[in-house]
Formats: structure tokens, C-alpha cells, sequence
């Protein structure tokens, strides 16, 4: 490994004004000098690029690039696109870096794709950062997963790991050599993004330290303003894994994983159904029956999992109405939820 790699941290900025100063202030402040970064202001409609146009003159590190909206996903594509960086570090533009994020990260890559530190929600007045809780790092703590047999997904089915692409060092011969890009046009890429890039890397490591702090309090942040473009991006998540990997590769790996994602996106829509139209819970329901397959008889979970999963993946060929009446959340211990999955797997019509 170079002793000192040149890091291209991305910045997609949206209207940002608020935030972004103290954004760019922390990766200013970094004990690791080896950096670019690079500031992409998507179409703002505030002082968002006259705020980034003035930090690029303190810093030559900085790149400012600007463009008509286009969402999260192109404009973290441009941002791969015109770095020069050996690894990749994408951060939002309203979340900032502890002052060792990028040294840590890199101290700790050996012939790693992924380095990820721990983020942690946060609220963040000015220099005061009031820590909230860690998004779902492995509870081993350090580690290093070979990833030759999808331990990564594995672990994120058995146990959950938060699928985000930010505070994430990326290897960028590793996204290249892929292929890897973020899917345009849609809301919550990072669930296709971490399945994709969790899919194909090799040696991927976990440090137990904390590196990133995730902004709770931005009222613009679209876990704020629900609707059904989130459940549709959903679905578009769904059709795209299981075009390019179940249709067409056949991955058993997908097909679990496949369920895993329903899971996921029932919950919120379940939650949420009282903000979301009929017609997008019909599309929901119409797109669970195209996207599903048998599962394999080889299962990569364990016993528990494997039976809540099967029994899941039936669920999902039923109503809306009755997924919503059936639904588990997570597999459990109790006889009761036993007893639920029994009737979903075999009695359920």
C-alpha cells in the first residue's frame, strides 16, 4: 500500500447553506493532508455554490463543480468520475468527520476493497456534537470479513448492518474495475449501492471507532419528507437486483438477499401507509409477485433466519392487506411468532 494515498473525499451539495460550511470545515481540519475534495453543487436554489465557490480560494485541494439537479446518484457519479484519488470517501453535506476520520480509515486498509469506521447520529450546534446512537456496526467490533462466500451480506441478513455509502473507504480500482456506479433517478441508492458493491468486494474491514457524524436535524433530509417516490425508488431497488441477478445470473446470494430487501421496504411501507396512495401500494404489491423466487434449498443463514426468510418470501405473494396482518419484523425466539411463521409457511392461502 503507498504510505500516504491520495484520498478523494465527494461532496454532493443540494441546497446546503446551512451546512456545508461546517461540512468542508472538518474535512479542513484532518490530521491526514493527502486529500481532494471535490464539491458538487446539484442545482441549488440558495447560497450553496457561492458558500463552496469560497471555500475552493482557501484550500487548492478543493474542486467546485456545478450542474442543473440531478439527484444524489449523478452527482456522486460525477464526483467518481473526476477524481483522482487511489480510494473514494463520499460524504454528505450536511453530516462532518471527526478530525482522525481519513488517517484511521487509512492506517487501517491493507489489501482491503471497504474500510468503514462507525457513524454515529448525531445533533450539531456549531463545535458542540451531541451524540444520539451508532448505526448497526458489527457487534464483533474490528473485523475483517474475506467476504469469498458474501459474509458481508450474510451479516447484514443475519444480524443487520446499515446499508450507507458514506463513511466508507472504497478502494477506486476496486469500483472501477466493477463497474460501479450509483443507479440514477431514485431515492435510497445506497440500498442497491451497498448490495452491489457488498456483492463484489473482497477483504472488507470493519474498525470499531468513530469516524462520521450523521446530521439528524437538517428538516430538508428526505427521512423527513416521505411520499411515494420513496416506496417507488424502493421497488426500482427491487426490479434492478432481480433483473441483473437473479434473472439473468441466477445468484443464489441475490435471491435471499432479494427477501432481505422486501423486508426492509414492507416495514416502511407498513409504517408509513397512512402517507402513501393506493396506487404505489399497488405497484408494491404487483412488483413483490414479479420479483420473486424459489429460494434455494442451500441456505447461507442460520436455522432461525432461514425459516423466518422462507416463510417471508410466501408472505410476499400475498395481499398487501394480508402482509401487513402477518408481518414479522425480525425472527424471534417465541413460541408465539414460531407458531405465526408455521401458518404463513403452510397453512396461510
Amino acid at each position: 500500500m503507498i504510505s500516504q494515498p491520495l484520498v478523494s473525499v465527494i461532496v454532493p451539495c443540494y441546497n446546503v447553506e446551512k451546512y456545508v460550511e461546517a461540512c468542508v470545515d472538518s474535512v479542513i481540519k484532518q490530521d491526514y493532508q493527502q486529500w481532494e475534495c471535490i464539491l458538487i453543487n446539484d442545482g441549488s436554489s440558495d447560497n450553496t455554490l457561492e458558500i463552496i465557490r469560497s471555500l475552493e480560494a482557501r484550500d487548492r485541494r478543493f474542486q467546485v463543480f456545478t450542474q442543473e439537479n440531478a439527484g444524489l446518484s449523478a452527482t456522486r457519479n460525477r464526483g467518481i468520475e473526476n477524481s483522482l484519488g487511489a480510494f473514494l470517501f463520499f460524504l454528505d453535506s450536511d453530516d462532518i468527520l471527526s478530525t482522525d476520520a481519513i488517517s484511521t480509515l487509512v492506517s487501517s486498509v491493507d489489501d482491503n476493497d471497504i474500510v468503514t469506521g462507525i457513524t454515529v447520529t448525531s445533533k450539531i450546534n456549531g463545535e458542540i456534537i451531541s451524540k444520539i446512537s451508532q448505526l448497526y456496526p458489527p457487534k464483533e467490533g474490528d473485523i475483517t470479513f474475506g467476504n469469498n462466500h458474501f459474509e458481508v451480506l450474510i451479516k447484514a441478513m443475519e444480524s443487520a448492518l446499515t446499508p450507507v455509502a458514506q463513511n466508507r473507504l472504497y478502494n477506486k480500482e476496486f469500483i472501477d474495475k466493477n463497474n460501479l456506479r450509483f443507479k440514477n433517478g431514485i431515492l435510497h441508492e445506497d440500498e442497491l449501492w451497498f448490495f452491489e458493491t457488498m456483492l463484489f468486494a473482497k477483504n472488507v474491514k470493519f474498525i470499531k471507532r468513530e469516524t462520521y457524524f450523521y446530521r439528524t436535524d437538517n428538516e430538508n433530509s428526505i427521512t423527513r419528507k416521505l411520499s411515494d417516490r420513496n416506496l417507488e425508488s424502493y421497488i426500482s431497488v427491487l426490479e434492478e437486483v432481480y433483473e441483473k441477478y437473479i434473472k439473468k445470473q441466477n445468484l443464489d446470494i441475490a435471491k435471499w438477499y432479494n427477501v432481505y430487501l422486501k423486508k426492509i421496504f414492507l416495514d416502511f411501507a407498513i409504517r408509513e401507509r397512512e402517507k402513501l396512495s393506493d396506487e404505489v401500494i399497488r405497484k408494491l404489491e404487483k412488483s413483490l409477485v414479479h420479483t420473486y423466487s424459489d429460494l434455494p434449498s442451500q441456505s447461507y443463514l442460520s436455522h432461525k433466519n432461514e425459516v423466518y426468510y422462507r416463510a417471508m418470501n410466501k408472505l410476499t405473494l400475498k395481499s398487501f392487506d394480508q402482509i401487513k396482518k402477518h408481518y414479522i419484523r425480525n425472527p424471534v425466539n417465541s413460541l408465539r411468532k414460531q407458531i405465526k411463521l408455521f401458518q404463513i409457511t403452510y397453512l396461510l392461502k
